[in-house]
This record gives C-alpha cells, sequence and structure tokens, in this order.
C-alpha cells in the first residue's frame, strides 16, 4: 500500500513539474515570440533598420581564389604546419551594397535619434546551413575591402558602400558525405535576427570549383 501511495504522489509530483515547464514555455514564447522569416535572393533588396541592402554579386570557387585576390593570405594550416589543400576548402564572396534611406523623423526626433543602433552591425551578419554556422575571418573581411574603415560603416543619406562577405569553410567541418555535396548544399548569409530574422539565399545553380 505504501508503495503504491508513492508511486501516486511521485505521479502528481511528475504531472505538476511537467505542467509549470509547459505554462512557462508558453509565457516564454507568448511575450519573446520566434521571428518572423524573410528569405531573398539575388539581385533582392531588404531593409534592415534605415539602410538599404541589396544583394549584388555571388562567387563561389575553392581556396584559389584567395591566392588570385590576397596574396600571402592563409586559410588553414595542416598538421604538418603546411598550407591546407585548395581542394578541401570552399569560399564564397558575398557582395552586397548598403545604402542609407531616409528617415521619417524631422527636427527634434531626429537629432534625439540613437545613430550607433541605426547603422549596419556587420559583425553581426553571418552564414548558415542546416546545424552548419560560421562568421566571417576578420582578415580576409579587410583585405577584401581595403577601404573599409569601421564595420559599423556611418553612412549620410543617400550614400551607399559596398561589401563583399568571405563565407569560409573547409572539409573538417563536414562529414565525407556532406563534403561530396558541398558544391550544392544550401547556404544563407544572416543579415539580421530578431525581430525579423531577414537572410540571402546564395544561388547553388551557378556554383563552379576549378
Amino acid at each position: 500500500m505504501t508503495r503504491k501511495i508513492l508511486r501516486i504522489i511521485g505521479i502528481m509530483l511528475s504531472a505538476t513539474a511537467f505542467a509549470g515547464i509547459g505554462c512557462r514555455l508558453y509565457w516564454i514564447n507568448a511575450r519573446y515570440p520566434g521571428p518572423i522569416e524573410q528569405t531573398c535572393g539575388l539581385g533582392d533588396s531588404v531593409q534592415v533598420g534605415d539602410y538599404t541592402v541589396t544583394f549584388q554579386d555571388w562567387r563561389w570557387s575553392d581556396g584559389e581564389i584567395l591566392h588570385a585576390l590576397c596574396p600571402g593570405f592563409c586559410l588553414l594550416l595542416d598538421e604538418a604546419g603546411e598550407e591546407y589543400p585548395v581542394s578541401r576548402e570552399r569560399i564564397g564572396l558575398i557582395t552586397l551594397t548598403i545604402t542609407k534611406a531616409g528617415t521619417d523623423q524631422t527636427g527634434a526626433d531626429q537629432a534625439m535619434t540613437d545613430d550607433a543602433a541605426q547603422m549596419p552591425d556587420l559583425t553581426g551578419m553571418a552564414f548558415e546551413s542546416g546545424a552548419w554556422g560560421n562568421q566571417f575571418d576578420m582578415e580576409l573581411m579587410y583585405l577584401l575591402n581595403p577601404r573599409l574603415e569601421s564595420l559599423r560603416p556611418r553612412l549620410e543619406e543617400g550614400e551607399g558602400v559596398e561589401i563583399v562577405l568571405p563565407m569560409t569553410m573547409t572539409d573538417q567541418q563536414f562529414t565525407r558525405e556532406q563534403w561530396e555535396r558541398i558544391d550544392r548544399r544550401v547556404f544563407y548569409v544572416v543579415l539580421d535576427y530578431y525581430p525579423v530574422k531577414t537572410r540571402f539565399e546564395l544561388p547553388s545553380d551557378c556554383r563552379r570549383t576549378p
């Protein structure tokens, strides 16, 4: 009898705990809903804050492209300290144009605008594909954009800047089966995560590797 009572009490406590967790999750989702997802493609433009971001161009190659664009740059060394084989590297170069659009604020309201909050933060941009995710290599970013002074560019209304984002990866980050299909895998560059997850899909139908 005692064992039966203990079992009943255990079931009641478990049910109470699960109910509490369920209520908590419901409250969190109601208070902080998941982001709306906006996915665009090559040639499209999206609005991020006060800025218009346009997906201008896209290049895909093995590591050989870095030898041509950034002589002396080494993405990775192997176990022997030699440069990693370029055939086991993939590089995606995403060209974005960021233009400062006008705002609806005038007078005193405009003066109170927090400029830092309105500027695009390039450090927040990232790449994703399924469970894989990465951000750009900082050194490579500046090598590809020698005129870029800051990762939070200050632009005047109507002014624009062209940015090349480097997406880098090696076969070490994927299984053998995944790497064999790497040139057909769908990748995204994420511009913003919340409240709207804004991203560009990187075309797979035009990828070529030497």
